[in-house]
Parts: structure tokens; sequence; C-alpha cells
């Protein structure tokens, strides 16, 4: 391949699996997918870095994958970070606009985005994303970009995230020890709304549900910012560590039971309908009714949707008229969790899966992509960057523009 391509790199480190996606930025700027690599997690619990080896060994295993499908040399990636570590917060700054004229220029953007972090950060967190949500010029609202505007004060709403600053650290070890540098680091569920919202979605308000193997992420998105997030400790691996309980096997059967016969439609199963499960060790196989297995399910499922729903009333659905709810990630697949998020959210409910990207295959929309291709998204510009403390690139007018990149996209 040609030298001056530029290449880019999403890589989403998961509880369970690790996908990695290499493209290709074209003249339009837009990325082209080029190969992908998909490796099941070693090392991680909860989104969080665990055991440094194993979790270098398996992302350079699929970074290796992505590497050979695409034909190109991955060095510098995107990387997501997750876990209940992560904490969003929303913010407001203003300052005085001096001068003759007035005018709104990127260092008053600058200056006022900072103004915003009023959060005392402890010293052992950092600054992930400090997100504007909307401007105000003397006290009139609705702006996305206030550049070029007059007048004598400048009010911002944002969306500070912050982080464990040593889980941040042991993720990037854990990559540079791939042989792999991160340049930048981005909320998961930042990067999956980009991936998997239509541009109607986040403007009439929307709630994503991302749920992992080790978390559910969630994002509030309305007026084309982001409104609030946080993330839950449960996830996919919960459902299936309930289910090797209930069914005393091991979690690798409980897995394949879960995919091959899942569901949390309880009603909608025979009362004679059975599943074979293998026992432990020297124990023989075991026939199960499947109503059971889906119960299991169920009250798992309700429990997570039940904690999402209070979570995004807390992060802000009460003050914003949502339009839906858009469910990802792997745990999304569950049969029957679609409808049944219906009911208990009372919102409309569809699957997001990653759409619009030159080169996605098959394969690759599919939920359990939606983080990667986002990543990969954020790759080409400078959308998200992680330090953006006001002693960092937040201070430059050229980083503004990258700030507000995301809003209104």
């Amino acid at each position: 391949m040609s030298k001056k391509q530029r290449f880019v790199c999403g890589l989403d480190v998961g509880t369970e699996k690790i996908c990695c996606l290499v493209a290709r930025v074209r003249p339009d700027g837009r990325p082209e997918v080029l190969g992908s690599g998909y490796y099941p997690s070693a090392g991680m619990k909860k989104g969080a870095v665990v055991e440094l080896e194993q979790a270098a060994a398996a992302i350079r295993k699929a970074a290796q994958e992505a590497e050979l499908k695409s034909m190109a040399s991955i060095d510098w990636v995107t990387v997501g970070i997750s876990g209940d570590h992560i904490q969003g917060v929303n913010c407001r700054g203003a300052i005085p606009i001096q001068g003759k004229h007035r005018e709104i220029t990127g260092d008053h953007i600058a200056q006022v985005i900072r103004a915003s972090q009023t959060v005392d950060v402890p010293a052992d967190r950092e600054v992930v994303h400090v997100l504007p949500q909307e401007f105000f010029l003397d006290g009139r609202g609705g702006i996305q970009n206030p550049a070029g505007l007059t007048g004598t004060r400048l009010d911002v709403d944002v969306h500070l995230v912050t982080c464990s600053s040593y889980a941040v650290q042991n993720l990037i070890n854990a990559v540079n020890k791939a042989q792999l540098r991160v340049r930048k680091v981005v909320l998961p569920q930042l990067a999956s709304a980009e991936a998997v919202l239509t541009r109607d979605e986040k403007d009439l308000g929307t709630a994503l549900i991302d749920i992992g193997g080790g978390t559910t992420d969630l994002a509030l998105v309305s007026r084309n910012a982001l409104r609030g997030t946080s993330v839950l400790p449960v996830g996919g691996g919960n459902f299936t560590r309930d289910l090797a309980i209930a069914l005393r096997t091991t979690l690798d059967e409980a897995e394949r039971v879960k995919k091959a016969q899942g569901s949390v439609l309880v009603d909608r199963i025979a009362e004679d309908e059975m599943v074979e499960v293998a026992g432990v060790a020297t124990r023989g196989p075991r026939e199960i009714p499947r109503r059971i297995i889906a119960q299991v399910l169920r009250d798992r499922a309700v429990e997570v949707l039940e904690l999402a729903r209070n979570e995004i009333m807390r992060s802000g659905g009460r003050n914003h008229s949502l339009s839906g709810v858009v469910v990802t990630g792997g745990g999304s697949l569950l049969h029957g969790l679609l409808p049944l998020a219906e009911q208990i959210l009372e919102l409309p409910v569809r699957q997001g899966l990653p759409l619009g990207l030159p080169g996605l295959t098959e394969e690759l929309v599919h939920p359990v992509y939606a983080t990667a291709v986002g990543l990969t998204l954020f790759a080409v510009e400078g959308r998200g960057e992680r330090g953006t403390q006001p002693s960092n690139a937040g201070t430059t007018p050229w980083f503004v523009h990258r700030l507000l990149s995301w809003v209104g996209s």
C-alpha cells in the first residue's frame, strides 16, 4: 500500500472480547474499514485490566489478525476505557466578553470551557472528556457553536467525564505491551453512539444502552449533545454466571446454553420443552426445562433494565423528552430482550447496528462491533481526545474545534 495513505485503528478492549478495526482515511476524510481482528479477552474484569500479561497477549492476537486482513501495520490506536470507575457530571461555566466588537473567538470558547471545569478532580482521577452541550450568549441558549457571534457574556454547559488514573494507565500499559501505542482514550458509549445513532435520534433525544460482557454503559443524547453517562457494573457475564449457578454447570456450558437456547420470554416457551445441559467433572448431562433457563435470564434482564431506567432518569431523562432507546453490544442479542426493554422502559426500543461506514462487511454490521466502529470514527479526527484538562490541549483554539465536532454531527 502507498506510504502516503493514512491508517487509523479502533481498539475495543472488553471484558469478554477484543475487537480491533483498521481503516484507511479516504480523501473525503471518512474511514474505510480494511480489516478486523477479534479475540477472547483475558486479564480483564468489569472493563478493567487485572492481569497485564494476559491482557496484552489477547490485545496482540486481535491486532495481528486485523493487520493480516488489512495488510497494514498498526502503530497508534484509539482505545475505549470502561469500568464502574467512570463518572460523568454536568457543569456550567461563564466568562465576560471584552473588546471593542465583543465578537466570540476560539479563545473565548476555550476560556469558557476551561471555566466550566469547576469540579474538584481528585489526584487519583483524570479528565477523559469535556463535551460541550449548549452555549448561552447573554442568556440566550440553544447555541452549538458561538464563534463569530457578538455579546457581553458567554455561558456553556458541558458534560465532564473522569476516570481512575490507575485504570487508564493500566489499560495503556497493556496496549503498549502489545506493541501498540495509544493516541486517544474514548468513552465506549460515546463511541457506540457515534456508530449506531442516527442524526434524528441525536437531535430528538435517545437513551443508548450498551450491554457488554462485564459492564452496561449508558448514554443520554439529546439536542445533538451528550447529556448524561453512567456505567452499571453488570453485563452479559452476569447472565452467564447466573445460569451456571442455577443449572449447576460450567461457565462455558452456561454460555453455550445462553446463546443457543436462552430467552427472556418465559411465557412463549412450552412447559414440556427440555434442554440438555452438561454436568460438571464426571457428572453426566441432565435435561432441564427451558422455562427455568428463561426465568433465570429474565430475572437478571429485568434487574439490568430497571437499573438502566433509573440511571437514565437520574442522568437527565426526566428533563429531556426521549424518542426512544437503542440497545447495542453483545448482550443485546439475547432473545426477547428488546420487547422486554420496551415493556420496562416504556419507550420504543431498537437494536443498534453500526452502519454507513465504507468497508463494513456483513460480519461487522453487528452489535458486538458497535464500539470498535465508533472508536475508528473517533480515530480519524481529534474528537474526544484524552487530556482536555485546563493545562493541556483544551487551552488552544484548534482543539476547541475538535471538542465541538461531535456536537451536531
